[in-house]
């Protein structure tokens, strides 16, 4: 292999072995783990796959596309409202902000440039400052 390939392995490995994607697993089979988030999140993809039947069709009902979105967002209210996947919500956005970490890295040693950030996350470890 090469030395990039060698590297890249390298990193996935050290991602892999991270506390955030560890943490990110744990939450995740957790959450899918509690009868009522798996009951929840099946009723929510049974739900969106109907809304995208109904919108595919050439004289779709407005109505019912706008029933299937209200139950749509019911669903979500109520899966956001449970523990576990609130605590698997916060774990994907961990791993996330340290995968922005990551990609920024690469992004300045590729190209010399910070890459835009949209705003201060709260997280200073990959910032060089706020001034």
């Amino acid at each position: 292999m090469s030395k990039v390939t060698d590297c890249a392995r390298a990193l996935g490995e050290a991602i892999v072995a991270s506390e955030e994607y560890k943490n990110m697993q744990i939450t995740e089979s957790a959450a899918m783990s509690d009868p009522a988030v798996a009951d929840a999140m099946a009723r929510y993809m049974e739900v969106k796959n109907t809304l995208g039947e109904v919108m595919c069709q050439p004289d779709a009902d407005a109505e019912l596309i706008a029933q299937y979105g209200r139950e749509l967002d019911e669903i979500q209210q109520t899966l956001n409202a449970m523990p576990a996947v609130d605590a698997m919500t916060t774990a994907r956005q961990h791993f996330s902000e340290m995968m922005n970490q990551v990609n920024s890295v690469l992004e300045f040693i590729i190209t010399g440039e910070l890459p835009q950030q949209g705003g201060c996350s709260g997280n200073c470890s990959g910032c060089s400052g706020c001034h």
